[in-house]
């Protein structure tokens, strides 16, 4: 009995040391296979280097570490926004490509776009980003190209935001209503349906606001003149009023779909953009205080997208993230539910273009602010490209994009 057990004991003994010989063999083993392969991918990154290497957004990426931040001291304009665009496309010519709309401005002004690619071999998702569409967001245009001045040449925008998508910005859309806007800032202001009947009255008053072009018709007798660009694209256009509200309305839609030339330009852009656009945000204001909003389609009917419910997740992800100086979080809600708005860019881009995931941020805006008082600016700014970036990482977080799982947990990067 005694000698089976010590058999017994020896046999366990040799077993659990076999198995432990073996553990330590294998471990080994993987040690050298991961070794080898590590040494055998140096030597094919050495003999096969990536294709047009120059291109990549690796080596882009070592020449843009350095660069100057933009510094306004005034709120943009048209001639701001093109000495800025030139100077990116001729410092960084490999990865800026700076556009211009056609057809021209009622003043003849261009409509600019900056087109940011870190890697011209490849796409990327595409995010587009139109500002200004309203004659008083001064500070959208502003807010724009500092975003477009991180992404170039900050490091902690790089990466993830650069490297990861194709980015398309439209800092100006209604060049002739800003600068209509900027002129008449230090005038006396009167009431907007007055001054646009009184011809005398305009020549020492400003409106009370305006939020449109300033497009004149030559076979229209009255005097009142400019269309609301964002009324004014062709999806659901007037299906939110009974007749056309009069010329001197703020809200004047047009006398067809895309009378205006912005609105044309903008459409021809869109379209050319086609499936490259993953996500579209249209950068406005709010003039009302502590109403600030992040919203989504539709705006011309009570209808519900079919992807609502990832809209306002990624619209709640987004308020979080970009909560207000004072605390507060944006309101996150379909943009119909505050009022009915036709043709309008958003509904366009989504009903026409395409695009499942367009956003309308509306950080607060003062109405005809100090022309050089950068103060209030600045705030917008901050507040507006935080927004922005925090709708991408909602959206980041909604398809788990940069995401890896350790221990269960999801974890971005």
């Amino acid at each position: 009995m005694k000698k089976n057990y010590l058999l017994s004991e020896f046999c366990n003994t040799f077993c659990n040391s076999l198995i432990f010989l073996c553990t330590i063999m294998l471990l080994q083993i993987k040690v050298y296979l991961v070794a080898v392969t590590y040494f055998l991918g140096a030597i094919f990154m050495v003999l096969f280097p990536p294709r047009n290497f120059e291109l990549s957004g690796a080596k882009i990426r070592t020449t843009r570490s350095v660069g100057d931040y933009i510094k306004f001291k005034q709120y943009a304009n048209q001639k701001i926004v093109m000495a800025t665009l030139e100077r990116f496309s001729r410092h960084d010519p490999e990865v800026v490509n700076v556009v211009h709309l056609a057809p021209l401005t009622f003043e003849n002004r261009s409509i600019m776009a900056v087109e940011l690619r870190s890697d011209k071999q490849t796409r990327k998702p595409g995010i587009l980003i139109i500002g200004a569409l309203n004659a008083m967001s001064w500070g959208a245009t502003n807010a724009i190209l500092e975003l477009a001045e991180k992404l170039l040449y900050d490091a902690s925008y790089q990466t993830p935001f650069f490297n990861d998508y194709d980015w398309y910005l439209i800092p100006l859309a209604n060049p002739d209503g800003i600068q209509f806007t900027h002129e008449m800032e230090s005038r006396p202001p009167v009431d907007f349906d007055e001054w646009a009947r009184n011809e005398t009255l305009r020549l020492h008053t400003r409106p009370s606001q305006w939020h449109k072009n300033v497009e004149k018709i030559a076979e229209d007798k009255e005097s009142c003149f400019g269309t609301n660009i964002n009324r004014n694209f062709a999806y659901h256009w007037q299906d939110d009023v009974h007749k056309t509200p009069p010329r001197c309305c703020q809200y004047y839609p047009g006398q067809k779909p895309f009378s205006t030339s912005e609105a044309r330009a903008i459409r021809t852009y869109v379209d050319k953009l086609g499936d490259i656009i993953s996500l579209a945000i249209h950068l406005h204001a709010s003039f009302s205080p502590k109403k600030e909003y992040i919203l989504y389609p539709w705006r011309y009917s009570l209808r519900t997208p079919s992807n609502y419910r990832t809209l306002q997740e990624i619209g709640e992800y987004a308020a979080r993230q970009a909560r207000l100086p004072d605390g507060r979080l944006y309101e996150v809600h379909q943009s119909s539910n505050d009022e009915r708005v036709a043709g309008t860019l958003t509904d366009y881009i989504t009903g026409v273009a395409g695009i499942d995931l367009v956003f309308i941020l509306k950080p607060y805006h003062q109405m005809f602010p100090s022309y050089t008082d950068t103060s209030n600016l600045g705030i917008y700014v901050k507040k507006a490209i935080n927004t922005i970036l925090s709708v991408v990482r909602g959206w980041r977080s909604s398809t788990k994009q940069n995401t890896l799982s350790f221990f269960g947990k999801d974890v971005e990067f």
